[in-house]
Formats: structure tokens, sequence, C-alpha cells
């Protein structure tokens, strides 16, 4: 590491310790430190801040995010859709984190495109609007026009924000290495491959043609649906870092909902808040979409939830790749009933053995079945070793007799998600993220229905595709499809049985095999054993001094070490030794 990368880590780190020690973090701040192998004294970091503790302990995690800058902004809503790795309550505070940010000057967007396609905007655009529409963290949004006519919107990125996050990202994998070998919890979720994965994330956040590639295989996906619409992407005009795409015109669902609501006060104004966030401010710049201009016809609210509801189970569990945040930002209503989604920065993508196992998580959930869906969660997760089955099947059968006799159109997939992620939290299983993204795609998408139709129910939509699954399964077509793959499963396994049964074998005839076994809870007997030896021993000993102590005082004349008289000093190291040894004793409280 040179020694300018080197400075610019450490400054990093105090500024780091200095937020977490002024929202009242202060063990962070030392754990900081221990990454960084400079200590940062409390006393010299600025203190928390009046009033800071007024917030909840969740709440001042956020506004310490939002104050760190945009990898942690980023990665807070990233962790805002995995309940499974961060408690809910945290998670849910994580949600409202808001990703604004003072636009930069437009010579440096003039310096970003030139660098990336070649020439000043002016020379590559017909019309370029110096003032960005939207702006945040990663980079910010204007509208141009092609040369060709074409009204198009391009994304230009934060000049020198890949570098910041890089930086902050080995801090992360620093301190989270230091959290890992330091503490139990640290060790279990395996924090070094979480920082790793929400790296991955990100980084490829910053990638726009990753973005741009997402939208072109969502195009492909839904090209025979004629109620979704995909901005088109222009690929000559889009690199890592300028992404150009055909600009929307229409109403954002934000706007269809805060009119919908403001012409109803009381009640259906707090559920409408309640069911939904009125601003997507939280997601970044957007990069299509005009509000709805006067005159135009009034939209069907009711057709928009169904067309978005049954688009986002078709890409779940039809095409296998999905957007995965559709808030109500992120989707634009055309006059001609058709949606258009924006934003393509996070795609999932569902591959054959997730969405078998999706479509079993569900048919688990409708059969109320607690041994069909710890099954299938100790498939879809990464389970500690020694995982309590039998009290993760209690805790899911408690979760189920919840949902015993409530109608389906009073079910909300958001509160199931949190129940189901808030029992693997609790056992210590982390879902795979692909999974975790359809849970956060489905609870978005059911966010966004219901503020602009609280009386729509995406269960209810999704009860005619369950059905479907279940008489796809049904089908000869399936089982045999089903049997076949088993059946290649045995047959590759019995190729190779008699290699591996060959090599145990030889490994027995040489003497060579080892068998290794592990009795639960001996480690704990083995060391208290241990401990009480080491006592016994030491009593022994202590006895064996104490008795020569004894013959050495009638003995004549007296037996001096260095002038000091043997039998005293040696009565003194017992008496030393045999305190030790009682004060151990009662602190371990067992006697």
């Amino acid at each position: 590491m040179g020694i300018l990368r080197s400075y610019a880590h450490l400054v990093r780190y105090r500024e780091i310790a200095r937020v977490a020690a002024r929202y009242g973090f202060g063990f962070l701040a030392d754990l900081v430190g221990q990454a960084a192998g400079f200590a940062f004294p409390r006393q010299r970091l600025e203190p928390a801040r009046p009033g800071v503790y007024r917030l909840s302990r969740w709440g001042r995690v956020r506004c310490a995010l939002e104050e760190l800058g945009p990898t942690f902004v980023k990665i807070g809503q990233i962790l805002s859709t995995r309940p499974d790795i961060v408690p809910p309550a945290l998670a849910a505070e994580l949600e409202k984190l808001q990703d604004q940010a003072t636009p930069f000057s437009f010579s440096k967007v003039e310096s970003v495109v030139a660098s990336e396609l070649g020439a000043v905007p002016d020379e590559v655009f017909s019309t370029f609007d110096p003032e960005p529409i939207a702006a945040a963290s990663l980079g910010q949004v204007h509208t141009a026009r092609l040369r060709t006519g074409e009204e198009v919107v391009v994304k230009v990125q934060r000049p020198g924000v890949e570098r910041v996050v890089r930086t902050d990202i080995e801090i992360l994998r620093e301190v989270a290495s230091v959290a890992t070998r330091r503490s139990r919890l640290g060790r279990v979720y395996d924090l070094v491959e979480i920082v790793d994965e929400l790296a991955a994330t990100l980084f490829q956040e910053l990638d726009y043609t990753a973005e741009a590639a997402n939208a072109d295989r969502l195009a492909r996906a839904l090209s025979t649906d004629p109620r979704i619409v995909i901005p088109r992407l222009y690929w000559e005009y889009t690199t890592r870092r300028v992404l150009t795409m055909e600009r929307i015109h229409g109403t954002r669902l934000t706007e269809l909902g805060a009119a919908k609501h403001a012409a109803k006060p009381g009640a259906d104004t707090e559920a409408a808040e309640a069911a939904g966030p009125p601003e997507a401010a939280r997601t970044g710049p957007k990069t299509a979409g005009a509000p709805r201009r006067a005159g135009e016809p009034q939209l069907d609210t009711r057709a928009i939830s169904r067309a978005l509801a049954n688009t986002i189970l078709e890409q779940i569990l039809v095409h296998g790749v999905f957007h995965a945040d559709l808030h109500p930002g992120n989707v634009v209503a055309l006059p001609d009933a058709r949606i258009a989604l924006l934003d393509f920065g996070m795609v999932g993508v569902v591959p054959d053995d997730l969405k078998e196992q999706f479509g079993g998580f569900l048919l688990a959930v409708a059969a109320r079945s607690p041994a069909r869906l710890v099954a299938v969660l100790l498939k879809l997760g990464l389970a500690p070793a020694g995982v309590d089955t039998g009290s993760l099947t209690r805790d899911v059968d408690a979760l189920l007799r919840r949902y015993y006799g409530v109608p389906v159109s009073q079910l909300s997939v958001a509160e199931l998600t949190k129940d189901v992620l808030d029992v693997c939290a609790r056992h210590h299983i982390r879902v795979r993220r692909d999974f975790a993204l359809v849970l956060k795609a489905l609870t978005a998408v059911e966010g966004t229905v219901r503020y602009i139709d609280p009386s729509f129910n995406l269960v209810e939509a999704a009860e005619p595709f369950a059905k479907r699954l279940v008489r796809e399964r049904m089908k000869p077509a399936s089982v045999l499809k089903t049997l076949g793959k088993a059946g290649a499963d045995y047959a590759e396994f019995l190729a190779h049985l008699p290699t591996r049964l060959d090599r145990v074998l030889d490994l027995a005839a040489s003497g060579q095999l080892k068998v290794k076994w592990e009795l639960e809870g001996a480690r704990r007997v083995f060391k208290e054993l241990t401990l009480l030896v080491n006592r016994l021993a030491l009593s022994v000993v202590l006895a064996s001094i104490i008795v020569s102590t004894a013959l050495i005082a009638q003995s004549a004349p007296a037996v001096l070490i260095w002038r000091f008289p043997l039998a005293e000093a040696s009565f003194v190291l017992a008496l030393v030794f045999g305190v030790w040894l009682v004060v151990s004793i009662l602190r371990s409280r067992r006697f």
C-alpha cells in the first residue's frame, strides 16, 4: 500500500470513527481504530451531539450512514432488503435513507462526458440541459435530445466517486475482519463475506453498462407483454460512467398516489401513507418520466395495480428475471393504460433451482405446513452448523398459526416476509441473496399498489399463479423432468461410487484412514475437566509447600536464601497461591 493511499485510508478511518462517536457509538470507534492499527482516543473524538439520544438507536445508525456519504448510504439501502442479516427494526429504519446530494457543476459533467464519449455534450447531442433533473450521491441526470431527434435522459457519474467507494469498501473489509476475529456474532454471520457481497452489488451500480444490460435483458423478457414499456437504450451513448436512455412522458406513481390521497382527507390518507412512501428520493436519480399534464384522461389505478402485480409475478415465476425495486418513483403510468418501468440498477435473476424452491415456499405457506417450510428455508439459506431444527420447526409452526383462518384478501406479503426473515435471523440462517431480492421485490410492489389503490391485495393477485404452479408441477412432463433430473443425479453418484470406495479402502489398507468425530458438548466438558485437574494439582502443590515449610521451620539453624528465611518465604508463597485459588473458585460460582 503506497504512502498516499495509506494516508488517505487513515484520514477516512478517523472520519468514520469521529462520526461513530458523534452518534453515540463509541465502541464502533474503538473497532475502527483496531482495524486501522491506530487507536483513536475517545476524548480526542467529537463527543455525541446534544439531543442525539432523543433518536432511537437505529435512527442514529441511519443518520450516521447519511453523514458518511455515498458508500454507506448505498450499503444501508442494500441492507434494508436483508432483514435476515440486520434486525427487522433496523431494516425498516434503513428504508428511510435519503440518497440526495448537491449537484456537481456542469463543467465536471462536460469533463466526464468528454472522457467517456469522446466529445463534450454540445458536440454529442443536439441539445443538453445543463441543469440536472435529479442528483444523488453516485450521479445525476440531465435531459437531452439526440441529433436524430429522439428525447433522452443522460445519467452521468459523479467524478471521483468510484475511488471513494473503493477506499470505504477496503476499510469496511478490515473492520469486518477484526469483528469476525473478536466476536462470536461476527463468526456466525461471516462479516467479511457479507461485505464482499455488498461490495459486488455496489460496484455493479457504479458500472452503468451493467444497468444497461439489465434493461436490455428485461426488455427482451417482456417484449410480448403489451402492458409494459421498457425505455429504449442507446448503447452508442452508454459507457461505464454515462447512461443514455429514452425519455418517457407520463405520470409517476408517486404523483398519482399523492394526487389521489390529497383528495381523500382523514383516515384514507393515513392508510395510504402507511402503505407506501410518497417520495422516491431514497433510490437516487431516475432515468425517465414526466408529470401528467392538465387535461389528460384520468388514470385507472385498479388497472395499473393489476398490471404491475401481474408483471412482477410473471417476471419472477415465468421469465426468471425481474425488476427488484419497483417503488412508486420507478413506475410511470402512460396515457394509453400501459406502464413504464424505470431505473434498472437492481435487477434480479431467478435460476431454475430458486424458481423451484420459491414455488415450494409459496406452496408450503399455502398448505400451512411447518415441516415443508423448514425444509425449504434450510435449502434457501446458509444455516450455521448445529442449527436446532426442532426449535426452528416450532417457531415456523407458531408463525403459520398466526395465519390460520385469515382470508387471502387480508394477507400481506410484507408482513409474511418480515415474519419469515425474522425467524431466519433468530436462528442465524442467512438466506441466499437472490431469494431475499425476490421477497424485497414483492414487498416493494405491494407497497406501490397499496399506495395508489389501498384496496388492492397482492396475495389475491398471486393466487392464480400459485394454482398454475401446482398444476404445472402435477403435469406428467414436469414429473418426468423431476424424475429424470433425480435419475441423472443418482447415476452420477453411482458412477463415482466405485472410485470413491476404492480410495477409502486403499487408505484403510495403508493405515492412513482417519475418522474425525466430535461429541457434542465435549469441548466444554474437556475444558472444565482440565480446569478441575489444574486446580487439584495446584492444591497438591500447595499442600506439599505447607508441609515442607513446617518441616523446614522445625530445623535448626534456620535455612536462608539471599538473607530471607526459606520457611517464611515458602509460607507467604503458599498463602498467595491459596488465596488466588479460592478467589478463582468463588468467581467461577461453581462450588
